[in-house]
C-alpha cells in the first residue's frame, strides 16, 4: 500500500531540532491498522475509540470529523506506544491514522511534534503554494494536493502552537472533486483548533 503522506519540510524542521538524530522516526503510519509507528509500537485499530487508540489521537474530535466530512470513521491507530519508556527517553511526537474501515481512503492523519525552531523559522519553511492563515495557533497553512496522493485530493493543514508543530492530512477517496475538500477547510481549520486545545490541555496536566 501506498504511503498516506510525505511529511512535509516544516514537520522535518522539527525532527531536526528535537534530538540528536538516534530517535528520528522513519515513516509516518500507513493505515489506522499499522502495526509500527514513526517511533515505536501503536495500539491495534479500535471502533473510534480516539482516547484508547492513544498518541495523537485523544486530541481529535471524532464526532466533530464525521459531521465535516460526511463519512463514518471507525478506526483509529496512534503512537508512540510510551509505556515502560523512561521519561528522559520518551520522544515529544505523537500520530494518529482515523479511517472508514470500508476502504484504505478516506483516511486523516494528524502529527505533533515539538521543536525547538520558532514560529519565524516554521514560516520559512511552509510549502509553495499553500495558503497562509493566523487563525490555528500562533501561524499555519493549508494546501489541497491533487497528485500523487495515493487516492483522490488530500488537504493539508499544518500549524505551530507553543513549539509543537501540528500537520493534518485528510485524503479522500479516489475521483473525489478537488473543490468539495477545498470546501473543508473552515471545518477542518475547526477540528484544528480542538486539537490545539486539547493538546495544550493535556501538556498542563502533565
Amino acid at each position: 500500500m501506498r504511503r498516506l503522506a510525505v511529511i512535509p519540510a516544516v514537520l522535518l524542521l522539527a525532527l531536526g531540532a528535537c534530538g540528536d538524530g538516534e530517535d528520528e522516526p522513519e515513516d509516518p503510519v500507513e493505515t489506522a491498522g499499522s502495526e509500527t509507528s514513526p517511533s515505536g509500537e501503536t495500539t491495534g485499530p479500535v471502533d473510534l475509540d480516539l482516547e484508547g487508540a492513544g498518541g495523537a489521537c485523544p486530541f481529535v474530535d471524532g464526532a466533530k470529523l464525521n459531521s465535516i466530512t460526511g463519512e463514518d470513521f471507525r478506526f483509529a491507530s496512534g503512537g508512540p506506544e510510551e509505556e515502560g519508556t523512561d521519561e528522559e527517553e520518551a520522544t515529544d511526537q505523537a500520530t494518529c491514522a482515523i479511517q472508514t474501515g470500508e476502504a484504505a481512503y478516506p483516511d486523516l492523519t494528524l502529527f505533533i511534534i515539538g521543536t525547538e525552531a520558532s514560529v519565524d523559522v516554521y514560516k520559512e519553511q511552509i510549502p509553495e503554494g499553500s495558503e497562509s492563515t493566523d487563525s490555528i495557533g500562533e501561524t499555519g497553512y493549508w494546501i489541497v494536493h491533487t497528485e500523487d496522493t495515493g487516492a483522490g485530493p488530500a488537504m493539508e493543514m499544518g500549524w505551530y502552537s507553543g513549539g509543537d508543530i501540528f500537520e493534518m492530512r485528510y485524503t479522500a477517496p479516489e475521483g473525489a472533486d478537488p473543490v468539495e475538500v477545498q470546501n473543508l477547510v473552515n471545518g477542518f481549520a475547526e477540528l484544528a483548533d480542538g486539537i490545539t486545545a486539547a493538546h495544550a490541555a493535556a501538556a498542563e496536566e502533565e
